[in-house]
């Protein structure tokens, strides 16, 4: 995420680049307790918001032990954590990642979660990448055998698609990268989202994959397309503040 004009916007980074904001998908299990106050911080571009989701989140987990409490929390801190590096204050991000790989340990413990358990790990390589460029070199290649790993446990979830996505889009083209095959993994993705059953109003995940796919496009010039997936994250949440007020008519700029 950038600062600007006072509020905070989600940026994505590449895997094998630098630090990443993931949408990640509703959970093999079908349960979806996405939390409301993330899901305004998001489209709204307040992280105070987003800050409250995330004690809240930490504060029903503690209260209650849950599957899906501590998975959504994990994916909340992963989220903060990949704003970060675009604030001053990238000093703060080491302490939440070694916090973030904790979670990751209780929540491989929730056999309906293995395969998001398996996408997330790539995360902490991806964060360290971006705090720390010249450890691409060796942490790369683990961050790409670690997606191999996600794919064989969960070749049918969301979240998988969109790491196989950003790797692709980032990648040089003699490893495989694509930024055709990324947009496929991303349509995928979404594909996957609207397959699944009970996605709460409050899932801002699956708005990210709109956004991501829309961003793909505009750097392969399919300025069409990028304004459908940009009207698509809007027909979803017409207050999208960050696609309506910036992305969609720069693109329709482009267009006209």
């Amino acid at each position: 995420m950038e600062r600007k004009r006072g509020k905070m916007k989600v940026r994505f980074f590449a895997v094998a680049l630098a630090a990443m904001l993931i949408a990640l998908p509703l959970a093999a299990s079908g349960q979806d307790c996405s939390n409301c106050d993330i899901y305004r911080g998001y489209i709204t571009g307040d992280m105070k918001l987003w800050e409250k989701g995330m004690n809240d989140l930490q504060q029903s987990y503690n209260r209650q032990p849950d599957a899906c409490t501590l998975y959504n929390l994990t994916e909340a801190r992963y989220g903060y954590i990949g704003y970060l590096p675009g604030t001053d204050d990238k000093s703060a991000a080491r302490p939440l990642i070694d916090a973030f790989e904790k979670d990751l340990e209780l929540l491989a413990t929730y056999p309906e979660y293995s395969a998001e358990t398996e996408a997330f790990r790539i995360s902490p390589l991806g964060f360290r990448m971006g705090l720390n460029p010249a450890r691409a070199i060796t942490l790369g290649p683990k961050a790409l055998k670690q997606l191999e790993t996600a794919m064989e446990k969960g070749g049918n979830s969301a979240a998988v698609w969109i790491e196989k996505a950003n790797s692709e889009a980032h990648m040089p083209a003699f490893a495989g990268g694509s930024k055709e095959k990324a947009a496929a993994s991303f349509r995928e993705a979404l594909r996957l989202y609207e397959a699944g059953s009970g996605m709460s109003a409050c899932n801002w995940k699956y708005l990210n994959t709109m956004v991501l796919l829309g961003q793909l496009l505009e750097k392969m010039d399919d300025w069409q397309g990028a304004r459908e997936a940009y009207r698509r994250a809007l027909k979803r949440a017409p207050d999208f503040e960050w696609v309506r007020d910036e992305l969609l008519p720069a693109v329709e700029k482009k267009i006209n």
